[in-house]
């Protein structure tokens, strides 16, 4: 996007909010996102590539430092986390950070243009149009209270690391700068992740905010085969995303205690926020949303329902008995039977009877297996680079 166009937005953040949502508008508070996107004009897989360079250079230097001074502490579950920290923890995450304000506003903006969203409900106190509901979402998303809390939060973590943790361990057979080295190369990654959940969270909560206060239209015949919906299955990978990216970071964790420093309370954390994920994925992105569709459904089917039951009533207290009449009377009642099954089964309900409910069942089975097989995964890594000589 051109500077004038960015200035324009600046000025009227405030004022006027476009039908359209821009992903930079989820954004403008986050210092280290405006530089790499709109000061640097850095696509999001160049980013991700980009990012592989700090550690591989700083573990680089560490490894040179460590084959000629130490070489008894380096072994192959270091460099085997070294290896996934680079290739994998870094670009991954930025990958994901850099991703989420675009799939943000593709999840409103497509849900908008499909016409699934409808009006507000008239079951629901006040009264919220579609316009001040986009600048809610962009003021909670791109707040820059965030920005100022994940801040500090790394800020005092990384002090609390080098001056309470790695400071005082003098026995430590790595030096003290080269490990506040590693610390502070993972600030970025920290500061990252963290607007990451955020935003994760808040689009969420939108979410089931937008279906609970407007009306659900569903379109039985949508191109997406899942009435509209379909593009609820992008965010669900980035959620899982995410949740992989945890594991990847335990796991490189793990294989190397002395590289990664990591205390056991805080693997647990880890360990705590991704269990406490799984959860959230489920009702968030799952049972809501079924559930509104369901509630669609019902209310979609329901003038259906009523004329099936006045022609069923009005068939029993008529007191037919010319048979004629009676089979013309059953075939009316078949009929308005079937077109009610019809309408019924239509209606796609996520994730199930949609088009989406294998990949929907992999984002749930994918997180949960994945702890389970990467040990016995990462021990047929180690054990062939033991027969490869390294």
């Amino acid at each position: 996007m051109e500077a004038g166009a960015v200035e324009d937005y600046k000025e009227n953040v405030h004022s006027t909010v476009s039908t359209t949502l821009l992903a930079m508008q989820f954004y403008q508070h986050d210092p280290l996102l405006v530089l790499l996107k709109e000061k640097l004009h850095f696509r999001n897989l160049w980013i991700s590539i980009g990012m592989m360079l700090p550690p591989g250079i700083v573990y680089l230097a560490w490894w040179l430092l460590l084959r000629t001074e130490l070489p008894t502490t380096w072994n192959n579950k270091d460099f085997f986390s070294v290896i996934i920290q680079i290739f994998l923890l870094f670009p991954l995450l930025f990958l994901i950070y850099t991703s989420i304000p675009t799939f943000i506003a593709d999840l409103f903006n497509t849900l908008l243009t499909n016409g699934v969203i409808g009006t507000y409900r008239n079951d629901r106190s006040g009264k919220e149009t579609h316009a001040s509901f986009q600048k809610q979402l962009i003021y909670w998303i791109d707040n820059s209270w965030w920005t100022v809390a994940i801040m500090l939060v790394v800020i005092l973590y990384v002090l609390f690391r080098l001056l309470v943790r790695e400071l005082p361990d003098q026995h430590n057979l790595i030096s003290y700068p080269v490990r506040a080295t590693v610390i502070i190369m993972y600030a970025p990654l920290m500061f990252a992740t963290g607007m990451s959940v955020i935003r994760l969270v808040l689009a969420l909560i939108f979410m089931n905010r937008l279906l609970y206060f407007f009306t659900l239209q569903i379109k039985p015949l949508h191109a997406d085969g899942s009435g509209g919906l379909g593009i609820l299955e992008h965010i669900l990978w980035l959620c899982v995303g995410m949740m992989l990216w945890v594991v990847i970071l335990l796991a490189a964790a793990v294989l190397a205690h002395n590289l990664s420093g990591l205390s056991l309370l805080e693997m647990f954390l880890l360990g705590a926020i991704y269990i406490a994920l799984i959860p959230a994925l489920l009702i968030g992105w799952f049972i809501i949303p079924h559930r509104m569709m369901v509630k669609a459904r019902a209310e979609a089917l329901q003038p259906l329902a009523v004329t099936y039951q006045q022609a069923l009533m009005q068939s029993l207290s008529s007191g037919i008995q010319d048979t004629q009449s009676m089979t013309d009377e059953t075939l009316r009642l078949e009929t308005l039977k079937k077109h009610y099954d019809l309408a019924y089964t239509s209606f796609p309900v996520w994730p199930l009877e949609t088009s989406t409910l294998s990949s929907a069942g992999i984002t749930i089975l994918l997180p949960v297996i994945l702890p389970l097989l990467l040990p016995p995964i990462v021990s047929l890594i180690l054990l062939a680079l033991q027969r490869l000589g390294f």
